[in-house]
């Protein structure tokens, strides 16, 4: 399979040069090359992820055009090269160069798409930006590869508001990188390659009212539910359909974490509900809860159980070395959600669950089906959002208060812009942050926190192989933003989905004290509500003092550790109190900068 893209439309040779010496340092190989009248892309594999003349799966070349992939694709119901030739016979486009006929509902994976017919040329990727597509700032450089696009740009500076929002948020939660020169390809918009321009085509769109106050609701599912039992059955039957797409690409080839949760159980009571038996493996110590539930699961459905204790794991391998780092960096692209300091245990768990050619599935996202931010259901304004869930950290790391007004502000744009809403000026006044109704709130989850936050996580994986997180796309998301808030309290609509797809899946045990046939009791309910009383203006303290107890500081040992391999003051010394970060991640990807 191919698992790294370069597209050149005529840009700087050298910095090509710089971009393909990167990739190999990367441990990628050249495998496809496909060019048109302005330019070239370039299809990389990892030597351990492919197979011999696997890249066929990925690419597919007709009489007047050609495409390629990296990622797993479905359209029409077809995977892979099948779905390529598809996505070209329907791509016609009209006068205005933006319309076409490929159908967005029967479009699904996590990809980035490079898609050639006759005179047209472009580059896009999957709904919700799951795969990452970077931009050097000349715009006619672009790669899946962050450290590929940067040693393009030749790009030695840092964006220091990318790099704060980084370190703490494990992500840059905006088109900017922590490289000045480069960005992402913004949500729901294509590259015009031949032009050089980037566009929003309407296929390419994730959402169609995001902005008008009422969720999306695409196609098939119906515009409103009348019962929350309606809701699950849309739902498990939608899922049945993507699920029955895995399983027929993949049979018998596919792996999926489990842990006590919702999210990844309803993954593996869609994938039994179409008879696939898939190879699972849980994070934690053997006596974790997480550990206990999955071994009850696995056992009671009789599928292999691979336990994985990270943590003990990287308690036997040496910690690393200068040398150890760069090659961390360069296994991770550069910038991963949990720094760059892993001794083995990250990278080895990641190429395990893509052997023996497999697809790994994960649940990220399912939270699109709950109260991801715990508020009632009420409006807010964007920067409320931001002080809910993204103030979760010392106020005190930032060296200049100022910074964190600024901070708060940046983040709050990007939420609105990720939801279709345009700002008139950059000020702070209400009229600047409008109320979002409930719809667009729950809309900020997958179009904001997913897009950014899981999209580096998604890109990263899809380096070694298959990867997949089904539960969100443009269709669940449209449909989950509407539903009742009342419905997704607690988890009662998804426990009921998840019945509905596997029962036996569903009678085990969850880490939540309850089955998810029997849904969620009494005591739950009332958890979340307490949950969702806390008042916004305090939620920065409350996630601050939680993060401190649970993580604790980083050690003066770990610092010190840090400070020795890299000696000398630090990209962000004058801007972070690296002392007071909050959890030994966050200073990971401090050193990671």
């Amino acid at each position: 399979m191919l698992n790294a893209l370069t597209i050149s439309r005529e840009g700087d040779e050298r910095g090509v040069v710089r971009a393909e010496g990167s990739l190999r340092r990367q441990g990628f190989i050249p495998v496809l090359r496909l060019a048109w009248p302005g330019g070239v892309v370039q299809g990389w594999t990892r030597g351990a992820s492919g197979r011999p003349g696997s890249a066929h799966e990925d690419s597919v070349r007709i009489d007047n055009g050609c495409g390629c992939c990296v990622g797993p694709i479905w359209y029409r119901g077809q995977f892979g090269e099948n779905a390529l030739a598809l996505l070209l016979e329907d791509l016609a486009f009209a006068a205005d160069e933006a319309a076409c006929g490929i159908d967005p509902l029967q479009l699904r994976g996590n990809f980035a798409l490079f898609l050639q017919k006759g005179e047209r040329v472009w580059l896009v990727n999957d709904s919700l930006g799951f795969q990452q597509v970077y931009i050097a700032a000349d715009n006619r450089f672009f790669s899946t590869s962050w450290l590929a696009a940067r040693a393009y740009a030749e790009d030695r500076g840092i964006n220091a508001s990318a790099a704060i929002e980084y370190v703490l948020q494990g992500a840059s939660h905006s088109d900017d990188t922590v490289a000045p020169h480069v960005r992402k390809l913004p949500l729901a918009h294509a590259v015009d390659l031949r032009a050089g321009s980037i566009r929003r085509p309407a296929w390419a769109t994730p959402w169609s009212s995001a902005s008008g106050g009422e969720g999306a609701r695409d196609g098939v599912s119906p515009g409103r539910f009348d019962s929350i039992d309606e809701a699950a059955e849309w739902i498990a039957e939608y899922l049945g359909v993507v699920f029955a797409e895995i399983a027929a690409a993949f049979p018998g080839r596919i792996s999926a974490a489990l842990s006590g949760g919702f999210d990844s159980r309803l993954i593996v009571a869609g994938l039994l509900s179409h008879g696939e038996r898939p190879r699972l493996f849980v994070y934690g110590d053997p006596n974790s809860a997480d550990v206990s539930i999955a071994r009850q699961v696995a056992r009671g459905e009789g599928l292999f159980l691979d336990e994985i204790d990270k943590v003990a794991i990287n308690r036997q391998l040496p910690a690393l070395n200068l040398e150890g780092l760069v090659e961390s960096a360069l296994f991770f692209d550069g910038l991963p959600n949990d720094g760059i300091d892993d001794p083995g245990a990250d990278r080895k768990t990641r190429l395990a669950q893509n052997a023996e050619h497999r697809i790994a599935i994960n649940g990220g996202g399912g939270e699109i089906f709950r109260n991801f931010f715990h508020l009632p259901d009420r409006c807010y304004r964007a920067r409320e959002l931001v002080r809910v869930f993204y103030r979760g950290f010392d106020a005190t790391v930032l060296r200049d208060r100022a910074h964190l007004a600024a901070y708060e502000a940046r983040l709050a744009r990007s939420i609105l812009s990720a939801l279709g809403l345009q700002r008139p000026n950059h000020g702070g006044d209400d009229a600047d942050d409008p109320r979002l109704s409930r719809a667009q709130v729950e809309l900020a989850y997958p179009l904001f926190r997913c897009h950014y936050w899981m999209g580096m996580n998604n890109s990263l994986a899809l380096r070694y192989g298959y990867f997949c997180t089904p539960l969100v796309d443009r269709q669940t998301m449209s449909a989950a933003a509407a539903l009742p808030l009342r419905w997704k309290n607690a988890g009662v609509l998804e426990a009921r989905v998840i019945a509905r797809l596997n029962r036996g899946a569903a009678a085990h045990a969850s880490a939540y004290g309850f089955s998810f046939t029997e849904g969620p009791h009494r005591r739950a309910r009332l958890g979340e509500t307490v949950t969702c009383m806390r008042p916004v203006f305090a939620r920065p303290a409350i996630n601050a003092l939680h993060r401190r107890l649970r993580n604790g500081r980083p050690s003066p040992d770990l610092l010190r550790r840090y400070r020795d391999l890299l000696p000398g003051e630090w990209r962000l010394d004058p801007l972070l109190q690296l002392d007071r970060l909050t959890d030994p991640e966050a200073l990971a990807r401090a050193l990671a900068v």
